[in-house]
């Protein structure tokens, strides 16, 4: 059993509606349970399920003049299946891939800087509820008493657009760096 907590580090990938807009990196708060098992020496199928603070910023300037931001904010339980690959000794490096599940839990987006919306303004993005997305990551961990203690990085790829309908195409990415323990 791993017990895991770090932070995410998130931006959205997809449609900008206007010149002069950029999306900007979010941070937030990422933790679950994981389980391995194991398939071979150095081999094992690592199963989590972790609750994840998604989301970004869309920034609009003008002539060097920020007009708006746009906080989108994700909450969900996501559900990876990877792949590690690990050299087990007293200390170790380990590399991790797979594939992922994301549940959205709920969603937000607030426009700061501005009283009214702009002509043409898009209704705010209505979410689907389920996503799927590959990760990739690496670690090092030690054994200390009974357990294995792990410091980990993972990079989550999005793979589908999360907005039900309308203008916006928007596919989360995000760096996350996770502690943990592993207990035996």
């Amino acid at each position: 059993l791993r017990a895991m907590i770090g932070t995410n580090f998130s931006i959205y990938s997809g449609t900008l509606l206007y010149p002069g807009e950029a999306w900007k990196c979010r941070t937030g708060f990422e933790g679950g349970l994981g389980y391995d098992i194991w398939l071979s020496q150095g081999l094992s199928l690592e199963i989590d399920a972790m609750f994840i603070q998604k989301g970004s910023l869309r920034e609009y300037k003008q002539q060097g003049l920020l007009y708006y931001t746009i906080h989108y904010a994700l909450n969900e339980l996501n559900l990876p299946v990877l792949l590690k690959l690990s050299l087990k000794k007293i200390s170790w490096p380990y590399v991790l891939a797979g594939g992922e599940f994301s549940y959205i839990l709920s969603s937000d987006v607030r426009v700061i800087g501005i009283e009214r919306y702009p002509p043409l303004w898009p209704e705010p993005p209505i979410t689907k509820r389920f996503y799927p997305g590959l990760v990739f990551g690496g670690g090092f961990g030690f054994e200390i008493a009974n357990a294995s203690f792990f410091v980990e990085a993972r990079l989550h790829l999005g793979l589908d657009n999360i907005v039900r309908s309308g203008p916006n195409h928007i596919k989360p990415r995000s760096i996350v760096l996770l502690l943990g323990l592993d207990f035996k």
